[in-house]
């Protein structure tokens, strides 16, 4: 019997089909990033989960760079002097691509998701001191005044993050029937189940009240 012929991509085939594998992959890891890091803000975890969804900005955001960037650019996001692990830098460089997507508000969500990588790690936190509000209604803090300093401050506002998600969202050309169902699936999937294994956690055994 014959083997198949498998034709053989050309390099510039290749380079395409890891450029266009980013973008998705981008995509994917930002969505759950950002489900995972809307949890962690109803559970009250902070400051972890405006880092959670910190990552989940950075990778979306690199995902609509990435639908138009060359395979040689994109694996310089992370040099240095390029994107790193920044939000401002690669906001800046998309809304100059896409210049409608300026407004206010969205620069005021992505400079404070952007201060909270300085806390990723307690060090900065612990020797500089902090005052973080993560409100996951949209509020006004009334953490604010002069007696406030503005260097150790550090807030977020949930539903505003939300708005910028479906922002970058769109702007990375993302095809909703190919990205939502699996992430709408899994939070009802997270609702269904928490309860039952929130009982062993830590590997503790249920009471006997609780089975």
């Amino acid at each position: 019997m014959s083997q198949p012929i498998v034709p053989k991509l050309t390099q510039a085939q290749m380079d395409e089909s890891s450029r266009q594998g980013f973008w998705r992959h981008a995509i994917g890891y930002g969505l759950q990033y950002y489900v995972s890091g809307r949890f962690a803000a109803a559970s009250g975890f902070t400051p972890v989960s405006a880092n959670i969804l910190h990552h989940a900005a950075e990778l979306l955001l690199k995902a609509c760079l990435a639908y138009d960037d060359s395979l040689d650019t994109i694996r310089k996001y992370g040099a240095r002097g390029s994107y790193g692990h920044s939000l401002v830098r690669p906001w800046e460089e998309l809304k100059r691509r896409k210049p409608h997507l300026a407004a206010v508000e969205l620069d005021a969500v992505v400079s404070g998701l952007d201060k909270f990588e300085d806390i990723r790690y307690p060090d900065t936190l612990i020797k500089h001191g902090a005052t973080i509000t993560i409100d996951i209604f949209d509020v006004d803090s009334p953490l604010t005044g002069d007696r406030i300093d503005p260097a150790t401050r550090y807030a977020l506002n949930l539903p505003r993050v939300d708005r910028l998600m479906g922002v970058l969202f769109e702007a990375a050309n993302a095809n909703p029937p190919g990205f939502l169902p699996e992430i709408e699936g899994g939070a009802k999937r997270a609702r269904l189940y928490y309860p039952r294994i929130e009982m062993s956690l830590f590997g503790r055994a249920p009471s006997d009240e609780e089975t």
